[in-house]
């Protein structure tokens, strides 16, 4: 073959593999498709078996659960009917994909215990990162809560990014990674600690 032959082997593969990269970026640039809704015979929506396997939903490498960033709903009343019914039905969905607790806080926000220090911190990060704005204080994270949100939108998203997040955290997390998470955590505290004394002086 000639050198000017090879060359033109070479473009044509780069071009080839060009295009592909193009379509990987494309492909992870679009939200995550959605899940069929499941009920169970009562009519209420079986959120611990939405979907096949928890690792379909595995955080690293894929794409974010939607295309926009979920917040807490402006001016919400947390004393209407259609916020405790969203709110509700948030801690019960939590409860059925991570067996966590969670519970009212504030307007807008609904907070998750989790059993272990760092684990908070690296799933709100996670949320982020798959459009919907979680946050964190210790060991617990934040979750958003809307009065107009409906269950097959915003309230299974909210849901959908628990599960991912923590499956991901509970088994595909090595306890190497784990205790580096906790170190961080507690670092991160002391600083805190240390800034509020030096405030004080």
């Amino acid at each position: 073959m000639s050198a000017n032959e090879n060359n033109t082997v070479h473009i044509v593969q780069d071009k080839a593999f060009d295009a592909e990269e193009r379509k990987r970026r494309a492909d992870m640039a679009k939200p995550m498709a959605a899940a069929p809704m499941r009920y169970t015979e009562d009519g209420g929506v079986d959120w611990g078996n939405m979907w096949d396997s928890f690792c379909v939903l595995a955080s690293a490498g894929g794409p974010a659960h939607r295309a926009t960033l979920l917040t807490p709903e402006a001016g919400a009343d947390p004393n209407s009917q259609g916020y405790k019914s969203a709110e509700q039905e948030i801690i019960r969905g939590i409860y059925l994909v991570s067996g966590m607790r969670a519970a009212p806080a504030e307007s807008g926000w609904i907070a998750v215990e989790c059993p272990l220090e760092g684990m908070a911190e690296w799933v709100a990060e996670q949320a982020v990162q798959e459009n919907v704005q979680f946050r964190s204080n210790d060991r617990y994270f934040y979750v958003p809560c809307g009065e107009h949100w409906s269950t097959v939108g915003e309230i299974k998203n909210v849901i959908t990014v628990v599960a991912k997040t923590t499956h991901y955290w509970t088994d595909h997390f090595s306890q190497d990674i784990k205790g580096v998470l906790l170190v961080e955590a507690r670092l991160g505290q002391l600083r805190t600690v240390i800034s509020r004394i030096f405030q004080r002086s």
